[in-house]
C-alpha cells in the first residue's frame, strides 16, 4: 500500500498561488488527490513536464497524464537567505530548486524541505510530499531521500 505524504497549512496562506485552470487543470487536480500526473506522449512514448498542448520532443498531440512515482534528483538549486515578498520572509533560508523527475524531459521548480541545507547538493534523490496550502491547491515540494530507504 503506498503511503501518500501529505502536509496541511493550518494558517492562511500568503505567497504567490499558480493559476490552477488552462491545460495544467488535471495536474493541479490529481496533485490535491495526493497523486503527481506527468504529462505523457502517445506518438514518442515520453515524458514530459510541464503541462502544454504538444509534446515538445516528437509535436505529437496525443497526449494524457500518467501517475508518476514523485521520485528524482535535484538538477540545480539556490538558497535564498532575504526576501521581498512578505510570504517568504518567516522562512529564511529556504530553498528552491529545479528537480529532474526520474524517467521525464523538464524540471519542475520547487523547494527542498525539512533538511540541513548543508546536505543539499545537485544530484541528490529526492521525493515528493504534497503540501496543501489552500481549498483548492496542493503544492508539489520535495525531501532529501535518506539513505536506505
Amino acid at each position: 500500500m503506498e503511503v501518500i505524504r501529505r502536509v496541511e497549512y493550518k494558517v492562511k496562506y500568503h505567497k504567490p498561488l499558480p493559476d490552477i485552470k488552462g491545460i495544467g487543470e488535471t495536474y493541479w487536480k490529481n496533485l490535491k488527490k495526493g497523486k503527481l500526473t506527468i504529462q505523457h506522449c502517445n506518438d514518442c512514448q515520453r515524458m514530459f513536464f510541464y503541462p502544454r498542448v504538444a509534446c515538445p520532443i516528437c509535436g505529437g498531440t496525443r497526449i494524457a497524464f500518467k501517475e508518476h512515482n514523485g521520485l528524482g534528483e535535484i538538477y540545480s538549486y539556490t538558497i535564498a537567505h532575504k526576501s521581498i515578498v512578505d510570504g517568504f520572509k518567516d522562512e529564511v533560508p529556504y530553498v528552491v530548486a529545479l528537480v529532474r523527475l526520474d524517467g521525464v524531459r523538464g524540471n519542475m521548480m520547487t523547494n527542498i524541505v525539512d533538511c540541513e541545507l548543508n546536505d543539499i547538493e545537485i544530484g541528490a534523490s529526492v521525493e515528493i510530499e504534497y503540501r496543501d496550502v489552500t481549498e483548492d491547491i496542493t503544492l508539489p515540494i520535495f525531501k532529501l531521500v535518506k539513505e536506505g530507504n
